[in-house]
């Protein structure tokens, strides 16, 4: 094979995909540019974003828990350390959250 320069047709196929790219919005690496005026999360959706890390945390420990203390035979030990545990994690996912959406805007 031989190394042809690029058709008209390519280029021409090349510099509309740069335009569309331009006027979506999307930069060089082709992320996504974030708008200036883009609206906040709403506040039903963080308080089911809370309800939900918590409600998994304490699930996936105290199912993990249980599902150990079948294999093990240790009765309820492993559940009650592995739901305390599930329990923190959810926890700490909430107040991570928290930090998140009161940490000031540092892109400004």
């Amino acid at each position: 094979m031989s190394a042809d320069p690029p058709s008209s047709s390519l280029k021409d196929l090349e510099a509309r995909l740069s335009e569309a790219r331009q006027r979506a919005g999307l930069d060089g690496d082709g992320k996504e540019a974030k708008p200036s005026d883009a609206p906040p999360s709403s506040g039903m959706g963080i308080a089911m974003r809370v309800g939900i890390e918590l409600t998994v945390g304490v699930a996936f420990g105290g199912a993990l828990g249980w599902y150990l203390d079948s294999w093990f035979g240790t009765a309820p030990f492993l559940l009650l350390l592995f739901f305390l545990l599930g329990t923190a994690a959810g926890l700490l996912n909430v107040m991570r959250l928290g930090r998140q959406i009161n940490a000031p805007d540092r892109d400004k």
